[in-house]
């Protein structure tokens, strides 16, 4: 795997000069983000456990990818986009291309349909609607990740931005004989910026390999709406978000009472110290029906950017649990307190953007 990675890039390096000359743009980039990250009070056994770890992924994942574009004519063109993930503290990339994989075509007037794994709609709209950027400590905590991710086996199409409006689609399945439920997702989404306002609304229905939606975290519907608005150099961030499973749900460790809806709201601010320096606040309360309790998440964050491509960032969180609740201060299972324990975590470290 390692070979053929390595064959990739250099293929790609070396075709990139020859697809400039011939019209084909082909582009290598990617993110490398490290650092180190501390949380305490982790539930184990009876009691409660601190660690302190290497944090690869705390403030966005490290990936690289390769995009490209030819010129068909009339202003059609044929496009690619090939990116996966790198757990920096490991150097590990499963799978190669885990976060895209896709072709298709694009034109000026009408948008673009593109063919293969895409990142969820939810990933790649939410940053927008929230403070705190969609780190580990953000508006996917209280919701374990449920919008992060890629989609396999999709068709996803982009339109064109309107005045300041633009809309997404995307759908897949898993391609069983016989149902179109299965491991079947559609999202949708829309999103309006111009000036200084920003609004976006994101629906995502994901069902199991049996085309359930019988997990709150994994198979559900969910239903976003947020927006920001600039004021000089603050931006400020409120939004709404709704999760819905069936009567059917489960009980997994991060719903231990089988809650079927989850219901968070957020506010937050980004402030730009200085030219270098950004602030980032949010706070973010969910709650859970089926007696799941509720919990608040606290977020205060730093980002100094050392030049156009490197940055250093520092986050420091707290989450508050009612009785029941167990929320973890990052948007990780392994990181889950006890229920009703408070929770609090930091994590520092480095990006650069090639």
């Amino acid at each position: 795997m390692k070979r053929i990675a390595l064959t990739t890039l250099l293929a790609a390096s070396a075709g990139s000069a020859c697809a400039q000359a011939a019209g084909t743009g082909i582009t290598l980039y990617g993110r490398a983000v490290a650092g180190l990250d501390y949380v305490n009070g982790i539930a184990r056994g009876g009691g409660a456990a601190d660690t302190l770890r290497f944090g690869s992924n705390q403030y966005g994942v490290s990936f690289w990818g390769l995009r490209g574009a030819e010129d068909l004519g009339g202003g059609l063109r044929g496009v690619f986009n090939l990116e996966g993930m790198v757990t920096s503290g490991t150097g590990r990339s499963d799978p190669l291309f885990g976060r895209r994989a896709q072709a298709g075509l694009a034109g000026n007037d009408w948008g673009a349909l593109l063919l293969g794994r895409a990142m969820s709609l939810t990933d790649d709209e939410s940053g927008a609607i929230d403070p705190m950027g969609l780190q580990a400590s953000s508006i996917a905590t209280l919701v374990y990740g449920r919008n992060w991710g890629s989609r396999p086996n999709a068709v996803t199409y982009n339109s064109p931005v309107w005045d300041g409006l633009s809309l997404r689609a995307q759908a897949g399945s898993d391609g069983v004989a016989g149902s179109f439920s299965r491991g079947r997702q559609l999202s949708a989404a829309i999103k309006y910026a111009r000036g200084n306002l920003s609004l976006t609304g994101i629906y995502e229905e994901l069902r199991d390999a049996q085309g359930r939606m019988d997990n709150l975290y994994a198979s559900s519907r969910q239903y976003t709406l947020g927006g920001s608005y600039a004021l000089d150099d603050l931006r400020l961030f409120a939004g709404y978000n709704l999760t819905v499973s069936s009567g059917a749900t489960v009980a997994t460790p991060e719903n231990p009472y089988a809650a079927t809806r989850s219901q968070m709201a957020w506010v937050g601010a980004n402030y730009r110290v200085l030219p270098a320096l950004t602030l980032l606040s949010g706070v973010y309360y969910a709650t859970l029906n089926q007696h799941g309790g509720h919990g608040t998440l606290v977020t205060l964050g730093a980002k100094y950017d050392l030049s156009k491509r490197t940055s250093l960032y520092g986050t420091v969180a707290s989450v508050f649990n009612s009785r029941n609740a167990t929320f973890s201060v990052e948007a990780s299972p392994e990181t889950m307190p006890r229920a009703g324990a408070n929770q609090q975590g930091a994590y520092a470290g480095i990006i650069h953007l090639f």
